[in-house]
């Protein structure tokens, strides 16, 4: 099967700013693309084919609330939108960043009724605020994951992190190759070939995933792209892994380094004869260590700011001077005496 044959299987919807930005590449090289946004500004920055705003909507300044509040308002426009534009996916990516607010407040949501609604593969691609961003960043990220923790009804979740590379426009580059690598699946010859339905099976296998894509004279760099020096978020140490999708350049691969070191999976999926390394790995559990340091970094910043908002109660001066009344003369007021009664008086001496 060539490329455009199946390129139209695997859609892109992209919701807010991260959204549009990281689909770009995609829709470039051919894949179908819809760039949803709440705020008529963004969408003007994205020259794409298939552009939706969210009627109503004038950007969501990173309020949660109001973006599902207006994808109430605009639920079923964006599932007609999907099956008009997309009729042929099998998959579909849903690209939102997880501190923004538009794409943040719906990323779930949609994820839950487009399984639902079109009986499809979702996956979901989702970005972490590094450590330049503030409370509400961090807040939106715990929330976004406390509702993709719940969800039962995806498959991958690619979670990107702004830690790893101060160029942001470059991660989304970087994931770009690595997935159009995969989707695009050149390999296979005698001793093995990685072929589309594991491929989907990859994609179908719910919990994070994590892809790398070197080439033929960086194989002994494949572990630390899969564990350290990538895009993603960091892995958890706990070796939870379902499946593994290997496309190599050479016809003898050597996995057990990377067994050790990520854990052992259900099965493993190998292609050969690659033009460059890629592999996959799927069933990871989310990472629930770096989570929690975003969840910190909130709480730190709230504390922060509510012991500012308490000061700003105190009044300006620590007493009150009445500088007006410094010179004005005294003036002996008489003193009323109350009335008593004569039996009143008498009980004085009684």
């Amino acid at each position: 099967m060539y490329k455009k044959e199946y390129i139209t299987f695997y859609g892109f919807l992209g919701i807010g700013q991260f959204g549009g930005n990281v689909t770009k590449k995609f829709e470039e090289a051919g894949y179908p693309c819809i760039v949803a946004n709440s705020s008529l500004e963004d969408l003007a920055t994205r020259n794409a084919k298939n552009k939706l705003h969210f009627r109503n909507g004038q950007g969501c300044h990173k309020n949660r609330k109001k973006s599902k509040a207006l994808l109430k308002e605009n639920i079923e426009v964006l599932i007609d939108e999907v099956r008009s534009k997309m009729p042929s996916i099998t998959t579909l990516f849903i690209c939102a960043s997880s501190a923004g607010g538009t794409g943040s407040g719906m990323l779930a949501a949609v994820a839950k009724i487009l399984s639902r609604q079109l009986e499809i593969n979702i996956c979901i691609v989702t970005v972490l605020p590094d450590k330049s961003e503030n409370f509400q960043s961090y807040a939106n990220t715990v929330e976004l994951f406390q509702e993709i923790e719940k969800l039962d009804c995806i498959g991958s979740t690619f979670i990107l992190d702004n830690s790893k590379n101060k160029d942001r426009l470059k991660i989304n580059e970087i994931f770009f190759t690595h997935l159009d690598a995969l989707l695009t699946n050149e390999n296979g010859g005698d001793y093995g070939c990685l072929d589309r339905s594991e491929i989907d099976n990859l994609l179908c296998t719910q919990g994070m995933s994590i892809l790398c894509k070197l080439g033929k004279d960086n194989a002994d760099k494949v572990l630390a792209s899969l564990t350290t020096n990538n895009i993603y978020a960091p892995m958890e140490t706990n070796k939870v892994i379902r499946y593994m999708g290997v496309m190599s350049c050479s016809t003898n691969v050597e996995l057990d380094e990377i067994y050790s070191q990520v854990g052992m999976p259900i099965d493993t999926y190998i292609g050969t004869n690659s033009p460059s390394n890629v592999y996959m790995l799927a069933g990871l559990t989310l990472p629930k260590t770096r989570l929690n340091e975003i969840k910190t970094m909130a709480q730190t910043n709230a504390e922060i700011i509510k012991k500012g908002f308490d000061s700003a109660k105190e009044g300006l001066f620590d007493d009150e001077i009445d500088f007006l009344g410094t010179f004005d003369m005294e003036t002996s007021k008489p003193i009323k005496e109350e009335k008593v009664s004569s039996l009143d008086i008498l009980n004085e001496f009684l």
